[in-house]
């Protein structure tokens, strides 16, 4: 064996002997969704769920419609309300008992009204998925009442959306979650009993999804209406013009013939 294949030969040998090691490159989420900029959230006494405003950032952070207002259900207790009625995260909610949602403690401060008064079936409608949606649900007082262990809310079912982090935005605003839902239960207690608020609840102006579509549905007959009526119109001013040329041209010969003919008859009177 030659020097070279001798080298040759301890350079594999030493080669094969040593372990192979990697540096992996790290691999990197980017989160779409950065948390500091969502709206603060709120736990709900009535659904067991996390609710956000639904805001010009949330709209755009979530890919919402224009049109879609409310609140915005984030995550939900597994065995809470929101969960057993049918109420899963990414839902839209912008009406409950007939009365619009402005804000997630909005929301709470309404049920918990009714509740009091003893109305226990709550209907809630919104948008799934950009699709309008209704759910019925069962709110009695003790489920009301139900103390809610906060440091589970990080665990419970949430909206999935793209690259959106439910765990980093739990980690950016545990301790509000915690607070807020502490404090809530006073502020809802204290808004409840207001005349203005007590005054909004029993008017009996309420919106439902139905209405919402039958004042749709009116306006567009309304609109079709005016069209066919400006339309209408339109092709009587062209008749009417028709009617003028047609005048003017059957009304201008006979005359000048009646005339010329008179003319006639009274040269030929002269002549006698």
């Amino acid at each position: 064996m030659t020097k070279f294949k001798i080298v040759k030969a301890l350079h594999t040998a030493l080669a094969l002997s040593l372990p192979l090691t990697f540096t992996a490159a790290p691999v990197l989420f980017p989160t779409a969704v950065a948390a500091g900029t969502l709206p603060s959230p709120y736990v709900s006494r009535a659904l067991d769920a996390v609710l956000l405003p639904v805001t010009a950032d949330v709209i755009a952070a979530f890919g919402l419609a224009a049109n879609e207002t409310g609140v915005l259900v984030l995550a939900t207790d597994p065995t809470g309300v929101a969960a057993t009625s049918g109420i899963e995260p990414g839902d839209v909610i912008n009406l409950v008992h007939g009365k619009p949602v402005s804000d997630p403690i909005t929301l709470d401060e309404i049920v918990y009204y009714w509740i009091q008064q003893g109305a226990f079936d709550f209907a809630f409608n919104g948008w799934r998925a950009g699709t309008a949606y209704s759910s019925n649900a069962t709110i009695t007082l003790e489920s009301w009442t139900q103390v809610i262990e906060v440091t589970t809310i990080e665990t419970w079912s949430a909206y999935s959306y793209e690259s959106f982090s439910y765990s980093e935005f739990y980690a950016e605003y545990s301790t509000e979650i915690s607070e807020s839902y502490a404090s809530s239960e006073t502020t809802i207690e204290e808004s409840i009993t207001s005349e203005e608020f007590t005054s909004e609840m029993t008017s009996e102006e309420t919106v439902t999804e139905e209405a919402v579509a039958e004042d749709t549905a009116a306006d567009e007959a309304a609109s079709d209406e005016a069209a066919n009526d400006e339309a209408a119109a339109d092709d009587g001013q062209d008749g009417g013009d028709a009617v003028d040329d047609g005048g003017d041209a059957g009304g201008d010969e006979p005359a000048d013939d009646a005339g010329d003919s008179g003319d006639d008859g009274g040269d030929d009177v002269v002549e006698e």
